[in-house]
């Protein structure tokens, strides 16, 4: 095997060497070559996993008991063949790197190096993480074999260590944003769950829902979550708290706290509140599977713990976000979502209670799974919930849009979810009117139209009537906003620059207003610079439809023309 394994690992170091070669003959090819390049970083990422694999191989064995290291010779050959061979290997691919960083110092900047780097990072991370969870609750728990976890979570570990260092030591700042960004999120995700867990197999195991659901045996279940809970804690704690909240806001930043953070939490508690305020609503009102109590509410402590840990994201991710800076397209994306939602739910619901009118009013059984009573329930609850939502929402955004419609209607962001919402609706309805006209069709020249139609048609109706709803209206207020679009846009600015020539200006009045801009190039003004803001405050403040905009020795004037 070993053999085998030094045979493959011939034609990468004659493709080193003769790379080396390269570098040295040819100054030129010193300089970062994007081949190259990942040929090293490729390299070493391999190597890092075959090294590691033998280093967490031996380490195990080590820390398992001695029957388990007598029972399996091949994996120690294999692991010491990984070592021997790997170590070596990527010692040379790192030296080598090292010399072409310090040849070339602009090579640490390269996005491919961070690409790796962050690859690579986030590997380490997970396989460390979900190893010391496995290591934990193997301790706690009595598992004789836990120590395989521990050197795997050690080892792991002690890579996502170094990387960071080296991350931190050669990699520029915004480089490493996509590996925070995705830090945060998994630190997030795993503390949700944990805590989730530890909150519902406590009240599970409080009211003695644990025997007769089998959630858990015992305090087991509590013991796992705690430890989830925990060490996601340390990963979301290191990641967000510690680095990126303090970063300035960009992008992925705004994405995390307003998309993930705020939006996220929000649905989960929707949705969960939702399924809990169902149960609720079947066991007094409707027609319960189970008449034992610990049996149907048996995934209710899941219901609220859900809620309640959404809130709690949701709150401090709102708080978190800051409220005086300026409405981006990250702000609009997360409203437009959860209005998206609440309109969704909503006409979910709207079908359903159509559906279930329909199935009631004809006397037959209900939708597969539940009686009429119980589908009028689910309904509801979905038009309950969602119904708020959207109006909340959707009156925030349309407040903005009556406020500011010349960037809001103009929005990408409000384009496309008009643009959907009228899309996917019109071709929901006009599926649906044609499965309704065939079902109508078929029962005619068959059987003969009667009540059985009516029921066989009873979910293309549903669908029909409240996809129709949601797409005239939004297709209403798309065709509104086109006309209002025409009537505040239709101002043609033509602006006259005088004075030294800059073309970053032209393209930034033309960017920000849309104006039509020509310059005239005066004498004796090459030395002076345009305040390239200030104009382009001035173009966007004025109500003028042609402006003259001089730049002398004076200073700067912006003087008003009208139209011949």
């Amino acid at each position: 095997m070993i053999a085998a394994l030094l045979l493959s690992l011939v034609p990468i170091l004659i493709v080193t060497f003769l790379i080396r070669r390269m570098s040295k003959s040819n100054p030129s090819y010193q300089t970062s070559s994007p081949l190259r390049s990942f040929f090293q970083y490729a390299v070493l990422f391999a190597m890092m996993f075959v090294v590691s694999s033998g280093l967490v191989g031996l380490l195990s064995r080590l820390l398992n008991p001695p029957p388990f290291v007598a029972q399996d010779d091949s994996a120690l050959a294999l692991s010491l063949a990984f070592v021997v061979v790997g170590v070596p290997v990527l010692i040379g691919v790192a030296l080598w790197t090292r010399s072409s960083f310090r040849r070339n110092p602009q090579t640490s900047r390269e996005p491919l190096l961070a690409f790796f780097i962050t690859l690579a990072s986030i590997i380490s991370l997970l396989s460390a993480f979900s190893s010391s969870v496995e290591a934990a609750q193997g301790y706690i728990s009595g598992d004789d074999f836990a120590g395989q976890s521990l050197a795997s979570a050690l080892i792991w570990g002690s890579i996502w260590a170094g990387l960071w260092r080296l991350q931190s030591a050669i990699i520029p700042a915004g480089n490493s944003r996509v590996h925070l960004f995705i830090g945060s999120i998994i630190g997030l995700l795993a503390s949700f769950i944990g805590l989730v867990g530890v909150i519902s197999n406590s009240l599970s195991y409080l009211v003695g829902a644990n025997e007769a659901t089998f959630v858990s045996f015992g305090t087991q279940g509590i013991t796992d979550a705690v430890v989830v809970t925990a060490l996601s804690s340390l990963v979301w704690f290191h990641y967000w708290i510690k680095n990126m909240s303090k970063s300035s806001p960009d992008t992925l930043w705004f994405f995390y706290v307003l998309i993930v953070g705020v939006g996220g939490g929000l649905v989960v508690s929707v949705i969960a509140a939702s399924t809990a305020l169902y149960k609720t609503a079947v066991w007094f009102i409707g027609e319960p599977e189970s008449t034992s109590a610990l049996v149907h509410f048996g995934s209710t402590p899941g219901s609220v713990s859900a809620v309640l840990v959404g809130l709690l994201a949701w709150w401090y991710h709102k708080l978190v976000s800051p409220q005086a800076t300026a409405r981006n397209e990250i702000t609009r994306i997360y409203e437009y979502l959860i209005s998206g939602i609440g309109l969704i739910s909503g006409a979910v619901g709207l079908s359903m209670i159509l559906i279930a009118t329909i199935e009631a009013s004809i006397k037959s059984e209900v939708i597969v799974g539940g009686s009429a009573v119980n589908a009028l329930l689910a309904a509801g609850t979905l038009f309950i919930v969602g119904g708020p939502i959207w109006i909340i929402c959707w009156r925030s955004i349309q407040l903005e849009a009556s406020s500011r419609p010349e960037k809001e209607l103009t929005s990408p962001t409000r384009r496309i979810y008009l643009f959907i919402l009228f899309g996917i609706g019109g071709i929901a309805a006009i599926i649906s009117l044609v499965t309704s006209a065939y079902q109508l069709f078929n029962d005619a020249f068959t059987v003969g139209i009667g009540s059985e139609t009516i029921r066989d048609m009873r979910f293309a109706i549903g669908v029909l009537v409240s996809t129709a709803i949601i797409s005239a209206y939004h297709w209403m207020i798309y065709r509104l906003e086109n006309s209002n679009e025409v009537s505040f846009g239709s101002r043609e600015l033509t602006v006259l620059l005088i004075g030294p020539a800059n073309q970053e200006l032209v393209r930034s009045i033309r960017k920000e207003t849309k104006a039509k801009v020509n310059t005239l190039i005066s004498k004796d003004t090459s030395d002076l610079i345009w305040p390239i803001e200030r104009v382009v405050s001035l173009v966007k403040d004025s109500s003028d439809e042609q402006l003259v905009v001089v730049l002398d020795n004076s200073g700067l004037n912006v003087i008003p023309v009208n139209r011949d």
